[in-house]
C-alpha cells in the first residue's frame, strides 16, 4: 500500500500536469493499475480480507488435537511424535487431509512450544561455581578427586583446586582459597542447587543450609542458582570444567591447577 504523500504526488502529476497513467507509472515505478486505483481513491485505505474458508482443516483439528494429547506421554527421545506418524494416523481413520496441512500444523506447534534462549550477559564481579569429579595419576595410580572451579565470566581470570572429597567442608574451603587468591570477593556466585549449599527448594526459593549462608553473611556476595535441569544458566564454567578435566593427567590433588597449565600457579 503507498503512503499518502505517494498518492499525493502521483494524483498530481495526473490530474494538474496532464501527464498520462502510463508515463506516471513508469517515472514511480508503479503499475498502470495502481496508478488508476489512486486516481479514484484520493486516499490510502488498507483493505481486509475475509478469512478464507478451510473446511478439511475444521473437518481434521479436533481429531489432531485428540492424537497430540493421547501419544505424546508415551513418547521417548529416540520414538519421537512426528507430522508423517501424524498423516499416517489420520488417513487410516478416513480423514482425506494431506501432509503439508499436517506438516504445517505440527511446525507451528513445535515452534510455540519451543523454549526462547535470552543470550547471558556477565557484567564484572559476577561469578559461576561448580565441583566436577575428575580421576588424576597420583604416584602411578589412577583415583578420584573433585576440582572447585571458581570462573569470573566478565574478565576470564579463575581458580581451581582440588579435594580428595565432595562435602561442605571442601565447597567451602573453595571460596575462602578463592577469593583469597582473587583479592576480592565476588558480587554475585551462580551455582547449581547442590546439597552444600541449598538445604530445600521451594518454588522458586532456595532455603540455605546453615554453614553456607554463614559463608554468605561473611563475605556479602549475592547467591544465585540455576534452574532445575538448565546447566546452559552457567555453560560458562560448564565448559570451562571439561576443558580442565580433559587437561588433568598428573596432578596432586592437594594443589591448585591452572587454566592451561598444571601447575601450581592460578590465573
Amino acid at each position: 500500500m503507498l503512503k499518502m504523500d505517494q498518492v499525493h504526488i502521483l494524483r498530481h502529476k495526473v490530474l494538474n500536469e496532464g501527464q498520462s497513467i502510463r508515463r506516471v507509472a513508469r517515472e514511480l515505478g508503479l503499475s498502470r493499475n495502481t496508478v488508476a486505483k489512486y486516481l479514484e481513491q484520493p486516499e490510502p485505505v488498507r483493505s481486509t480480507r475475509q478469512p478464507r474458508e478451510r473446511p478439511v482443516w475444521e473437518a481434521v483439528q479436533p481429531r489432531l488435537e485428540e492424537l497430540v494429547a493421547e501419544w505424546e506421554p508415551r513418547t521417548t527421545a529416540k520414538q519421537r511424535l512426528t507430522a508423517m506418524r501424524l498423516h499416517r494416523q489420520l488417513r487410516a481413520e478416513g480423514y482425506q487431509v494431506g501432509r503439508t496441512l499436517v506438516g504445517d500444523y505440527w511446525r507451528e506447534r513445535r515452534r510455540q512450544r519451543a523454549e526462547v534462549y535470552v543470550p547471558l550477559i556477565n557484567r564484572p564481579g559476577e561469578a559461576q561455581i561448580d565441583f566436577f569429579e575428575v580421576v588424576v595419576e597420583v604416584g602411578g595410580e589412577r583415583r578420584k578427586a573433585w576440582e572447585f572451579l571458581m570462573r569470573l565470566m566478565y574478565s576470564g581470570r579463575e581458580f581451581a583446586w582440588l579435594y580428595e572429597r565432595c562435602d561442605q567442608l571442601a565447597f567451602l574451603d573453595g571460596h575462602v582459597r578463592a577469593f583469597a587468591h582473587l583479592g576480592g570477593v565476588a558480587k554475585r556466585c551462580v551455582y547449581d542447587n547442590l546439597a552444600s549449599a541449598v538445604r530445600k527448594i521451594v518454588g522458586a526459593r532456595r532455603e540455605l543450609t546453615g554453614r553456607f549462608l554463614a559463608l554468605v553473611s561473611h563475605y556479602l556476595f549475592e547467591p544465585d542458582f540455576a534452574r532445575i535441569g538448565e546447566g546452559h544458566d552457567k555453560g560458562g564454567v560448564e565448559s570451562r570444567g571439561k576443558a580442565i578435566r580433559l587437561e588433568l593427567s598428573h596432578a596432586d590433588p592437594t594443589r591448585r591447577q591452572s587454566r592451561g597449565d598444571l601447575t601450581p600457579a592460578t590465573r
